[in-house]
């Protein structure tokens, strides 16, 4: 309680006492309710004497004009200092940001005194985070209501939004034995964790050591959430079929770590963010049960809220590795809501300008010097993931541009369609030489349904020409290639997820687009004109020349591949439907190219250019 004020009290009177004080009540006598002592206790001089409401009265209630004040001041003094904390926790952070096992301690069970004030905490959080979805609404009443948790949480909220279908129940979700535990570990550092590296190494083994020593008695809400989720998504990536056995161990797992959702997904909590990311991950091999749009949306609006997105101050003294960790968990959310929502073709969840992140980081840099001397065995090399970003900040500025930047349709923006493409096909040349050829596949199959979503019509640019219709043409082409090793099963690309069956879709929808809208144009041997550039723009790539024959039978081999990869992905990821649509819709196209094959005019064959196949970009 603060002291007393020294300013003298106004005396005052209410028009109606809203309860007698004690001793004119114990006397029974009419009380005034004159402040801040009633005319009674006036006579008697028993001033001091005269107490305000007892507990039985509402708080706010008092008849005390002191004590309304002071009560006043002391909710005042609290909502500062709760302001104050939030402003702190913007910069501030753990002193060991990813330890899954240390950044959320196991929380107690609840009792009535302190799970009440926790239960009321998370309320005003979830409140507080709530109010900036946009999609979702709290009960004004709800801090008021004691038993809320019991129906609502934070995590309840995001799983009942994000959740397709209700996860299934096992009768027993025991961990694997060790020794199956680790390889599936290993497999998601090697495919997942060097493409967004926001856990820490050390501390993912830590909680695996956590889990299986002493019958897992040390282990956190934290570290069972983390490692029952890196086994549910990588053996989700091994599944080749909806219902395998992979898959339905993959779902047991993920089921046994949603167990302790209320205990990890917290607001106000980093911890949270990574809980969040795993689970994107997973929805991304698993979307019959979860959707990776929003899930990645609430997973952007915690950080954004934790102040993640702005590097801290300089005065802080953040060690490297710290800072280091803390960027790449920005990262780490900023790519999968660049790629989650340009598939989607939604809205980022917040702008580039929004952050003072640097993208750039240095590729060979370690998680922590202590961590690199004490596990030099496990650590990862991080010069994928620097790769990952840079390209997704060339997609983010080119949609934004096209997408994001208004229905007003310009030409203009052609110049930001053929910079895109140039600084696209520049990052892909200078991949590193020590990159693995499986994961420059699957970089080239991203730059290349990149280049193909640009140059379709778009808001900025409603009408394509010609020479960008060819150049679609040219892509899919290319992409159907690339793919054709899903089909394969020889392990060269190894890590594919939905969003691959959603970008095979799109590709194969534009390549039915361009040829059915300009079959004997885009057919004919001669190739377009080069468009009107914009001024200051890059000149844009140059076309291969082929014979009709060959753009037919390349044509016609590509819907089938196409078909092929959509049908193994479709079966894989349990939805059937994005290939029966695409073999409806080019059953009666194929069969038109026999006919048009006599009709369209063949020119001389020239040298084709190697840039539409994007292995030499000579006109840059």
């Amino acid at each position: 309680m603060l002291a007393k004020p020294t300013f003298e009290t106004p005396l005052l009177r209410v028009s109606r006492p809203v309860s007698a004080c004690s001793r004119c009540r114990a006397a029974k006598i009419k009380c005034d309710g004159k402040l801040p002592a009633c005319t009674a206790c006036e006579r008697t001089g028993r001033i001091h004497e005269c107490s305000s409401a007892n507990d039985q009265f509402a708080k706010g209630k008092e008849r005390s004009y002191v004590a309304s004040l002071e009560s006043r001041v002391e909710r005042l003094e609290r909502q500062i200092a709760q302001a104050k904390a939030r402003r702190s926790s913007v910069t501030m952070f753990d002193p060991y940001l990813a330890p899954p096992t240390s950044t959320l301690p196991e929380m107690p069970a609840r009792s009535t005194g302190s799970g009440r004030q926790a239960q009321r905490k998370e309320a005003s959080d979830v409140d507080d985070l709530v109010a900036d979805f946009g999609f979702l609404s709290v009960n004004a009443t709800a801090r008021d209501f004691y038993g809320f948790t019991a129906d609502m949480s934070f995590a309840r909220l995001v799983l009942s939004t994000s959740s397709k279908k209700a996860m299934p129940l096992f009768e027993t979700n025991v961990l694997p034995p060790r020794y199956s535990a680790t390889p599936l570990v290993q497999h998601y550092l090697d495919y997942m964790f060097i493409l967004y590296p926001f856990l820490s190494e050390t501390a993912l083994f830590a909680s695996l050591d956590n889990l299986y020593q002493d019958a897992g008695r040390h282990a956190t809400p934290m570290d069972h959430w983390t490692i029952r989720m890196v086994l549910a998504i990588a053996l989700a990536s091994k599944s080749r079929c909806k219902g395998d056995s992979q898959y339905r161990d993959a779902v047991r797992h993920a089921t046994a770590a949603l167990e302790r959702a209320d205990r990890v997904l917290q607001p106000g909590s980093r911890g949270a963010v990574q809980a969040l990311l795993l689970l994107v991950q997973y929805s991304m091999l698993d979307p019959y049960h979860f959707s990776s749009w929003y899930l990645i949306g609430v997973a952007s609006r915690v950080m954004v809220d934790l102040g993640l997105h702005q590097d801290p101050p300089e005065e802080l003294r953040m060690k490297d590795s710290q800072l280091a960790l803390r960027r790449r968990l920005y990262r780490s959310v900023y790519a999968l809501d660049r790629a989650i929502s340009i598939v989607h073709r939604r809205a980022f969840s917040f702008t580039d300008d929004s952050a003072s992140v640097p993208l750039r980081a240095d590729p060979g840099a370690p998680l922590s010097t202590a961590a690199r001397s004490r596990d030099q065995l496990f650590l990862r090399s991080m010069d994928t993931a620097p790769q990952l970003i840079r390209f997704r900040q060339i997609q983010s500025f080119c949609y934004q541009e096209l997408f994001q930047s208004g229905r007003q349709p310009s030409q203009e923006s052609w110049r930001s369609v053929w910079s895109a493409l140039r600084d696209m096909h520049e990052w892909y040349n200078e991949l590193p030489a020590s990159l693995q050829e499986p994961m420059k596949a699957v970089f080239r199959s991203e730059m290349l349904f990149s280049s193909i979503l640009i140059l379709s019509p778009s808001e900025k640019l409603p009408q394509t020409t010609e020479f960008a219709e060819n150049l679609i043409f040219e892509y899919c082409l290319d992409y159907a290639e690339i793919m054709r090793s899903v089909c394969e099963e020889t392990g060269k690309y190894v890590f594919y997820t939905y969003l691959d069956a959603l970008r095979t879709a799109y590709v194969g929808r534009r390549l039915l687009d361009v040829l059915q809208s300009k079959q004997s144009p885009l057919l004919i041997a001669v190739a377009p004109s080069s468009p009107q550039l914009p001024s200051g723009s890059p000149p844009p790539p140059s076309l291969p020349n082929r014979g009709s024959e060959e753009k037919i039978d390349r044509a016609m081999q590509s819907i089938e591949q196409l078909t092929d990869v959509l049908e193994i992905l479709g079966r894989r990821f349990g939805d059937p439907g994005l290939c029966e649509e695409f073999r409806a819709e080019s059953r009666n196209l194929a069969m038109s190219f026999a006919g048009n094959l006599g009709s369209i005019t063949s020119s001389t064959d020239g040298t084709a250019s190697s840039f539409a196949c994007g292995q030499d970009d000579r006109a840059f």
